[in-house]
């Protein structure tokens, strides 16, 4: 990829001087800003969830800067009814959202960093919560994990601290937990997704651990009783950040794609099923890669991602051809006041295209992109 950048720039000289040789085009131009919605100050982290159960899908950011979660209703029009801010703990950075207490609403699960916790707000289908007592972690939790790790219908979490370590909740059930076991991660992680990787019917996990002498994304074979076996490292070096799961290519088998704080590249790799995967494939978005999402963000049948970069204030649409490989260059929409961390799509206008929701960590406002039918 960095050869294809290096080509571009070389036709960018060329056309300047005249030598007849043409620009690849980036692919059209599918989004357009709808609105601008103010949120809590620090927007960190960015989810599309239906909390009110009217099958619209609402937004929740984690604001770190004053330790609040701010919602969003959706009216199912691209607008959205007026933020409701819900005081959390110190730092709050990353939001997951499961069934906690069993009774099929929604609920979110918070990190604090600066407490070493996460909050769990329980649901009431209506759009409001109501705040469980925090959950003891070790020294600042990162990423939050839920899923079913020991077979038992009921929602566990794996919790990913600073200090190179990875720490497991047995849920109850009713919103309570259990210590179970803690592991060893070898690096920090500041993002991480659950999935059955090898097909056994037993939940894994998988890290993006990015310290640079020992980054990778480590692979945790779930044996299916809420433990794990020793981790195994795949794609070594490439210093990921961010990590969502997505079947890319229709197969049935749940890939990976990350964001990687080395040379602005972003990663996929396509799973195997047996819990390997194949050799990874390259692309870019702007400058500083961070937040990703996947989703059908033009008229073809294949899964796109948008990337948010903080570095280069915008975000990326990143769309896939038919070969598995990735168009280049990226179409990229201006994000306003900058540094945005947090990305997320859906449908928020109800006409069966995925839109796009991005944070300005700066400004301190969510911006929506609607996406526009394009007639070829």
């Amino acid at each position: 990829m960095k050869i294809f950048k290096l080509l571009c720039l070389f036709l960018i000289a060329c056309k300047s001087m005249g030598c007849g040789l043409e620009l690849p085009s980036p692919p059209p131009d599918t989004f357009y800003k709808h609105n601008q919605l103010k949120v809590g100050r620090g927007p960190a982290h960015l989810i599309t969830v239906d909390l009110n159960l009217d099958d619209l899908p609402d937004l929740v950011s984690a604001n770190a800067k004053n330790n609040t979660l701010s919602v969003l209703l959706s009216n199912g029009d691209g607008t959205f009814r007026k933020t409701l801010t819900f005081p959390v703990a110190s730092e709050p950075t990353t939001i997951a959202t499961g069934d906690v207490n069993s009774d099929s609403i929604p609920d979110l699960l918070i990190n604090s960093r600066g407490e070493g916790q996460f909050i769990i707000l329980l649901g009431y289908g209506n759009g409001s919560f109501r705040r469980l007592p925090a959950i003891k972690t070790g020294k600042v939790p990162l990423a939050i994990i839920p899923a079913d790790f020991n077979g038992d219908n009921k929602l566990d979490v794996a919790v990913t601290l600073t200090f190179d370590k990875m720490e497991i909740f047995l849920g109850s059930g009713d919103g309570t937990f259990s210590k179970g076991e803690t592991y060893l991660t070898g690096s920090r992680s500041f993002s991480g997704v659950s999935g059955d990787f090898n097909r056994d019917g037993n939940i894994d996990i998988a890290l993006a651990t990015s310290s640079s002498a020992s980054s990778a994304i480590r692979l945790y074979i779930g044996k299916g009783n809420g433990t794990f076996n020793k981790p195994r490292s795949i794609a070594k070096g490439l210093v990921p950040l961010v990590l969502v799961k997505k079947d890319m290519n229709n197969n049935g088998l749940q890939d990976l794609i990350f964001s990687s704080g080395q040379g602005d590249n972003m990663y996929m790799l396509l799973s195997k099923g047996d819990g390997t995967f194949k050799e990874k494939i390259t692309f870019s978005g702007g400058g500083g890669p961070i937040a990703l999402t996947v989703g059908h963000f033009n008229s073809d049948n294949q899964i796109d991602i948008a990337v948010a970069n903080s570095r280069s204030s915008n975000f990326s649409l990143v769309m896939r051809l038919a070969n598995e490989s990735f168009h280049y260059p990226t179409r990229d929409y201006i994000v306003d006041g900058g540094t945005p961390l947090g990305i997320t799509s859906g449908d928020y206008n109800n006409d069966n295209m995925t839109d796009i929701a991005v944070a300005s960590n700066a400004k301190n406002t969510i911006e929506i992109y609607l996406q526009r039918k394009i007639f070829k």
